[in-house]
């Protein structure tokens, strides 16, 4: 399949990415020329495969192993999917958003809803995988991840996406309330760090191998590096975003040695009360974000895009 692409001037704003000049594919083709599109070259290929490479080797060498344990541990088993809803979500979005403005909005809600969700399991498996945080602190602790996570930075995220998509602080914001998130992510592990070192506590230096790796993510996403120095000379391969994915590759393979590590076969049961706890707080956090979507479209389809 040979596909014509398009330049930055002729698709609607909504669908630009900024110093990318060429490569975007025409719009309102039947959809399964964006799936027979995955196999072309274009400005989102790199973006697609990135993703969905490394969901398949996670399924198939991290979640299935697990599932076939003697002893499935459930908080290892809630990062895996969430993991997994970031990945496919994210590749998935890459590969048909450009069908029309609403269908943008929708596949690019379906990638917050990913990251959402990532967050929320990165959460619970630290949260169930700890040992040390106080009464108090564990009582807490859920309430205030769900509120970040799903209120201020997934709600956010997608109604300023749907609302006001040209706002020209959006992109600033989110990488703000990513940072903020990602600092309350690691308020289980604030313990660790403060009685062990890198050295002796190898989980605890993935951890921190994974926040760098989410820096390192925000200056080629926020960024626009290196394409901003260079427009139109990195259109198909080697800009920002596609180097982002990289970056989440490395910092999602971090979190995964370091649950593996972090629980025991002791923290695995179903019977366990606090995994019972978090596998419902997972699932009330996929059908709130089912919630959100569902009235978020209905909004974006009573809106005129550009």
């Amino acid at each position: 399949m040979a596909t014509t692409t398009l330049t930055s001037e002729e698709i609607p704003p909504l669908l630009k990415r900024n110093h990318i000049v060429s490569g975007y594919r025409p719009l309102n083709q039947p959809s399964s020329y964006y799936f027979k599109s995955a196999f072309c070259s274009h400005n989102e290929v790199i973006n697609v495969w990135t993703h969905f490479v490394p969901a398949v080797v996670l399924i198939l060498f991290f979640l299935i192993p697990e599932l076939r344990s003697d002893l499935p541990r459930v908080p290892v088993l809630v990062l895996y999917m969430g993991i997994a809803c970031l990945l496919l979500g994210s590749s998935s979005a890459h590969l048909l958003h450009s069908r029309s403005p609403i269908d943008h909005i929708f596949w690019f809600l379906i990638d917050f809803s990913g990251i959402a969700l990532f967050g929320v399991s990165i959460g619970l498996q630290r949260f169930a995988c700890n040992q040390e945080m106080g009464l108090l602190a564990r009582i807490a602790y859920l309430p205030s991840l769900l509120a970040v996570v799903l209120g201020l930075q997934f709600l956010s995220s997608c109604y300023l996406f749907v609302c006001r998509p040209h706002w020209k602080y959006r992109l600033e914001l989110r990488m703000l309330t990513c940072l903020f998130l990602a600092i309350w992510l690691y308020i289980p592990l604030l313990h660790r760090y403060w009685v062990s070192s890198e050295s002796e506590d190898e989980g605890l230096a993935l951890h921190t191998k994974a926040f760098l790796w989410l820096l390192y993510s925000g200056i080629f996403m926020g960024g626009h590096v290196p394409e901003r120095f260079a427009p139109g000379k990195f259109d198909i391969f080697g800009y920002g975003h596609q180097l982002f994915h990289l970056c989440i590759n490395m910092l999602a393979w971090n979190l995964c040695e370091a649950a593996d590590m972090d629980c025991g076969a002791s923290d695995g049961s179903i019977n366990k009360p606090i995994n019972a706890v978090i596998l419902g707080v997972f699932v009330l956090s996929f059908v709130y974000i089912v919630f959100v979507l569902k009235n978020l479209m209905g909004r974006a389809k009573d809106l005129k895009y550009d």
